[in-house]
């Protein structure tokens, strides 16, 4: 009997409740595939599952445990169900996993739910692109609406989010601004934005110095202080908010509430909070339409995406312990060794 890896969480707490389990491989249903998995990301949203702490705005109550996290699943087409015509065998392919599972050796999920990956691109640069980018793409040109020239500000700009949406406005030809500890702002630099020190300087006053009219579209992934990000924006201004990270999970319904009352303040402004993982359920097929222009741009060398760390899945727990420890420039990739 062949047999497979997967992290599990039984119980809460930190990094030290992630295990590794043996189950037999799975075997494909009919329109399923049968994916050797080889990637996938290490998230914030891992550490809340792990930690019992995803309460509101993204679920009613946290996961009920023993659960798998991954938000992602690129690998190797290793065998087919009845009725699938859509893939072969060997075939590198990915999907976004809605409900978990990316820490796995060995996925079954349905044709409908995978994209095939075109030829000459690496499966780590493809697990960045499946969530992150696709979700920075979607906040750039779908919940924004941004147009060549506008300027941006994009919070927390060195993490793997704020990468892949300097990047991508680059692309669109936006005037950025990234806010970023000292000892990152040679990295912002490279990505085309003026960097922003928030930790020894009032960053919305060194902003609104840069632009005194305020700016298009402000990009929050913490939203600590609503109120500060939405003051940057300048009429007709957009705040997207994709995040409400907090080490309290009582203080992101507050934050929630808050972004709820901008949005009735008649001046013209607006305010949103944004879930890629909330759209995808859905319409899924937007998401590999999304991913297609994203694997051009990769192949076009318009976009690469920054990894910072690589774990195999025996060091899930270290994976976790580095994220954890502050911001890291760009993505954390786990890898599958199978």
């Amino acid at each position: 009997m062949r047999v497979s890896r997967k992290v599990v969480i039984s119980r809460y707490g930190g990094p030290d409740v992630l295990e590794i389990a043996e189950i037999p491989v799975p075997e494909p249903k009919p329109g399923e595939v049968l994916i050797r998995n080889m990637a996938t990301t290490v998230s914030i949203g891992d550490v809340w599952i792990r930690s019992g702490q995803l309460a509101l705005p993204f679920r009613k109550k946290a996961p009920k445990s023993p659960v798998t996290p991954g938000s992602e699943v690129v690998g190797i087409v290793e065998k087919i169900g009845a009725g699938v015509s859509a893939f072969r065998l060997g075939q590198l392919v990915a999907a976004l996993t809605v409900s978990g599972g990316g820490y796995s050796e060995h996925a079954c999920l349905d044709q409908n739910e995978i994209v095939a990956v075109p030829d000459g691109i690496e499966p780590d640069d493809v697990a960045c692109l499946t969530l992150n980018y696709v979700l920075a793409y979607r906040m750039l040109h779908q919940a924004a609406k941004v147009r060549k020239g506008e300027s941006i500000v994009v919070l927390g700009a060195s993490g793997s989010i704020g990468t892949a949406l300097l990047q991508l406005g680059k692309v669109s030809g936006l005037d950025m601004v990234g806010t970023a500890s000292r000892t990152k702002h040679d990295f912002i630099s490279s990505l085309s934005a003026v960097p922003i020190d928030y930790r020894h300087k009032d960053f919305i006053q060194e902003i609104k110095s840069i632009h005194p009219d305020g700016v298009n579209a402000v990009f929050d992934g913490a939203a600590s202080d609503i109120g500060k990000s939405y003051s940057l924006l300048r009429r007709n201004g957009r705040l997207i908010v994709y995040g409400f990270v907090s080490p309290q999970p009582k203080q992101m319904l507050p934050r929630l509430m808050r972004l709820l009352a901008l949005r009735l303040v008649p001046d013209g402004k607006k305010a949103a909070f944004y879930s890629l993982l909330l759209a995808h359920r859905k319409n899924p097929q937007v998401w590999k339409e999304d991913m297609a222009v994203l694997f051009q741009l990769l192949r076009d060398k318009s976009i690469q995406p920054v990894i910072a760390h690589r774990f195999p899945i025996e060091s899930i727990r270290s994976a976790h312990e580095t994220l954890e420890r502050g911001a890291v420039p760009g993505r954390i990739i786990l890898t599958m060794n199978s």
